[in-house]
């Protein structure tokens, strides 16, 4: 669930920014359930396992509160995130979020 409506639509419409590395934001151990992100016009981000912009389940997925920085690893975007703060669904959609390929 988005901890706030967006102020640019109301409910957030998270395009696919493809691929992405997770660590753990304290002991920097990858998290490979993390696979994938997305980016909403306002900011918001959303790391997910699946592929909910076509469809499919989000399984793990972690929102903006619990990334805590990014790095960028080559041609990737990597992000840290506190581990307490993933969730897992096998819905493919979030309150307050929406999810569109790029």
């Amino acid at each position: 669930m988005a901890n706030a409506p967006c102020p640019t639509y109301g409910v957030h419409r998270m395009i696919s920014r493809g691929y992405t590395v997770a660590w753990d934001h304290n002991t920097r151990s990858k998290i490979a359930s993390l696979i994938g992100w997305y980016r909403c016009a306002c900011g918001e981000r959303v790391i997910t396992g699946g592929t909910p912009h076509f469809g499919g389940a989000i399984l793990d997925y972690v929102t903006e509160g619990g990334i805590k920085g990014t790095a960028v690893i080559g041609p990737a975007s990597g992000f840290l995130v506190q581990r307490s703060l993933i969730r897992n669904t096998t819905s493919s959609t979030l309150n307050g979020y929406r999810f569109y390929s790029a």
